[in-house]
């Protein structure tokens, strides 16, 4: 079994949320007041290999390797909850490879 966890908008961590609660942590995507709060980002990490994709409110989804400090988070935009909670899948199921071959943006300096 993969092991991650979610962080939620109140930095609550969950180990290996179900399929129900990873959706309810991405609906806090949705509240009023999202883009105000101090940390309006919600996350999952993938523990055994430090990948981790942060959902914004925004659309703007980022993906990084925790362990390497060196690389800036990799991105894409305009992405619906849909398919955020399809990218939080692929990643709490160890599917590095398929996550890495899609189509991020790096942030321009």
């Amino acid at each position: 079994m993969e092991l991650y966890h979610t962080t939620d908008t109140d930095g609550v961590s969950e180990i290996n949320p179900c399929e129900v609660r990873m959706r309810e942590t991405i609906t806090q995507l949705d509240a009023p007041d999202a883009e105000e709060i101090e940390h309006p980002d919600v996350a999952l990490v993938h523990d055994s290999t430090g990948w981790s994709i942060s959902l914004f409110p925004s659309g703007v989804v980022t993906f990084e390797n925790l362990g390497d400090a060196q690389k800036e988070p990799l991105y894409l935009t305009n992405i619906d909850r849909d398919r955020a909670f399809e990218l939080w899948q692929s990643l709490a199921a160890g599917k590095i490879e398929k996550l890495l071959a899609l189509p991020w943006q790096q942030e321009k300096a």
